[in-house]
């Protein structure tokens, strides 16, 4: 909650104290997955709080890693560990020597609900996206929980709009008014939304 994005706000501003630059930028690994039992709602409260983060702390950047493979329990691999090193890679290449046209990667812009004549949709739009959206194989990571929380077992099929490459249709029975979407949630989630640019959701 608060607790984790102040205290992150102040370790960014003390380093940059500390280095007397205070501009430094400042880019960091979003938390992914751990495959652990229990309740996932302080994981995923701190993911959101790192995501919030990003755009509170000037000169900084966050490159989500929950799209990528574990090598155990908590720890990313080898192969998405070079995946990783690219979307760092990319905004310090952009940002410190403009070598590089790159936006930080999908970030959630809107959502709305769209009734079609074949059924209820739900359009999730990004705005920071390199080319569009894609992944590899059938869309996946998004899901919708019930107002109290609890899991909704409304989305059947996620898909990239043919009118918009940057929006992600979530094709769904009736979803409640004040229910929650979500991308990643859980401990373990199985999410693969990227740009054409490799930098993920």
């Amino acid at each position: 909650g608060p607790l984790f994005l102040d205290k992150f706000k102040q370790l960014v501003e003390a380093m940059r104290r500390d280095f007397g630059a205070p501009d430094l930028p400042f880019y960091y690994v979003q938390i992914g997955r751990f495959t652990t039992p229990g309740d996932s709602t302080w994981w995923n409260a701190v993911q959101q709080d790192q995501l919030t983060a990003e755009s509170q702390i000037p000169h900084s950047g966050m490159a989500p890693s929950v799209d990528l493979e574990l090598d155990d329990a908590i720890h990313i691999g080898t192969q998405s560990l070079k995946v990783l090193g690219r979307r760092l890679a990319s905004m310090a290449a952009r940002d410190l020597y403009q070598a590089a046209d790159v936006a930080n990667g999908p970030r959630p812009a809107s959502i709305k609900r769209v009734n079609t004549p074949f059924g209820p949709q739900i359009h999730v739009t990004f705005e920071g996206v390199n080319g569009g959206l894609t992944a590899p194989g059938r869309v996946s990571g998004f899901s919708i929980s019930a107002p109290d929380g609890s899991p909704l077992t409304a989305v059947y099929d996620q898909t990239v709009s043919d009118e918009d490459p940057n929006t992600i249709v979530l094709w769904c029975g009736e979803v409640p008014s004040g229910a929650q979407l979500w991308y990643g949630r859980g401990f373990d989630p199985y999410c693969n939304v990227v740009d054409k640019a490799g930098m993920a959701v």
